[in-house]
């Protein structure tokens, strides 16, 4: 079987495999904006937050005239694109390193447990990932042979990109870098290779930015993107100013070693040290057998941008958000593995090689099956308050949890509070107190309002999808 089949049998299983274990909800806050956008795009309602993601938008609504069901419109962009990545990601593997290299790599990539349950989730992620990989193989294979195709449909496709997840900006660093190099190092003469990714990156982005200015307005547009991006750095994004020091180190460890890679944390079970000593290995062996050379470079112009992007300005805890490195640490684990096995060690790399693909293969079965059964904490207390009688004569205080109700159960009295002070001024503020109040939020914030006796809900969140991951608690208040 050559290496076109091979590559097409992976693409064809991984497809399979990631429609079998579609999300059954909308599993975070993110989602329920994109929900709300199919039905009313409004960037100043955060249906989706700014820029509003048009070409992620643009796809799902093409999925909805089909499926007619938000969940399903806001999913199969995921399942398609990611596993249409194994095509561009194998020949980026294959003209880096070689075919073998490359059919490993897309078959770790087709059973990595970050990849393929991120396939699965009504997000922008995966399909923001196809666009940089595609990107990033046309444009090495430009700086070995100047192609002026490749130039531009790599830039081009970085242009659909930024449109589908403007934070992938970080990978015009390695387009910047492959102009360069291209441009002085391998044909000085040929000034049209400049020229040709700007035209390209320039019509990606004018493609999905002049509509959605046009749609929403130039004014309009942005002042959301100032306000958006004011509240990111500052407030709610997670970055390193309101999220700093050792435990950001820590989450930002776990996120790509247990989370990304599926590697052992102390709070995983213990089979996880199979495949976390075999990476290990797979690592160091890369390290010793790959020379520093333009391959390597053209990795780390990938990695290194994006890698500090997610330091500095993102919220480390969110394992998506490191979803666009690990196909390529992938890439690298399979060179130490292979590269051990053609030299020194080729029993024991044929044995570890192996034994990471069954290991892999388990924990994200594992994974995938939970997603798929499992419902999202914040969807369950709304079907706990359902079961306990009349919700119309209630009135629930939440944080962002209110997005779920506001699709989910649009009808109900629910307001959005930080802290004890503002669940006592809307209180006063209102003309009639409701029958019965709730609280409902997460372990981290829930001290911000005094209360001391248990609560009468604590539902556990999936670390790897919900925006609530440590859990949602729900009390009753009661002498407010």
């Amino acid at each position: 079987m050559n290496f076109r089949w091979r590559v097409n049998f992976l693409f064809l299983a991984c497809f399979f495999l990631r429609l079998c274990f579609t999300g059954k909800y909308l599993d975070s806050c993110d989602s329920i904006d994109f929900a709300l956008g199919l039905q009313d795009y409004d960037l100043s309602q955060f249906q989706p937050h700014f820029p509003g993601y048009p070409v992620y938008i643009f796809i799902s609504r093409l999925f909805f005239k089909v499926f007619r069901d938000d969940v399903w419109a806001l999913t199969m962009p995921g399942v398609l694109f990611g596993s249409l990545t194994i095509f561009p990601l194998s020949l980026l593997a294959k003209h880096l390193f070689s075919e073998k290299i490359a059919i490993l790599t897309a078959l770790f990539y087709l059973l990595n447990p970050l990849c393929w349950l991120q396939s699965e989730r009504p997000t922008s992620d995966t399909m923001g990932l196809f666009f940089v990989i595609v990107s990033a193989c046309l444009l090495c294979y430009a700086c070995t042979t100047a192609h002026k195709g490749c130039i531009f449909w790599g830039s081009l496709a970085l242009g659909f990109g930024l449109g589908t997840r403007i934070s992938n900006f970080p990978f015009i660093a390695v387009w910047a870098a492959s102009l360069f190099y291209i441009t002085t190092l391998k044909v000085p003469r040929e000034k049209r290779a400049l020229s040709l990714g700007l035209l390209g990156l320039t019509i990606g982005i004018i493609t999905w930015l002049f509509p959605q200015i046009g749609y929403v307005g130039w004014r309009p547009f942005w002042q959301n993107g100032f306000v958006f991006s004011h509240g990111h750095f500052t407030d709610w994004g997670g970055s390193v100013i309101t999220f700093g020091g050792l435990d950001r180190i820590i989450c930002l460890a776990k996120s790509i070693w247990a989370y990304g890679l599926g590697g052992w944390w102390y709070d995983s079970s213990v089979l996880r040290l199979i495949p976390s000593v075999i990476m290990a290995i797979s690592l160091y062996w890369f390290l010793k057998y790959r020379r520093v050379d333009r391959r390597v470079r053209f990795l780390g112009a990938y990695v290194l941008p994006y890698l500090l992007w997610v330091i500095l300005g993102q919220n480390v805890a969110n394992p998506r958000h490191i979803l666009p490195i690990i196909p390529l640490l992938l890439m690298m684990i399979a060179y130490g593995l292979c590269k051990a096995g053609e030299r020194d060690y080729k029993g024991i790399a044929l044995i570890l090689t192996l034994s990471l693909i069954m290991s892999m293969a388990v924990t994200s079965f594992r994974l995938v099956i939970k997603y798929h059964q499992e419902v999202p904490a914040p969807i369950q207390i709304i079907q706990w308050i359902e079961r306990q009688g009349n919700p119309l004569s209630l009135r629930i205080y939440c944080s962002d949890e209110k997005r779920f109700f506001d699709y989910y159960a649009p009808q109900w009295d629910v307001r959005k509070v930080r802290d004890i002070t503002e669940v006592q001024r809307d209180l006063l503020s209102s003309l009639d107190n409701p029958q019965q109040i709730l609280l409902v939020h997460s372990f981290g914030e829930i001290r911000q309002f005094g209360i001391t006796h248990p609560p009468r809900v604590t539902i556990k969140g999936n670390p790897y999808t919900d925006s609530t991951r440590e859990g949602l608690l729900l009390y009753t208040l009661t002498g407010l």
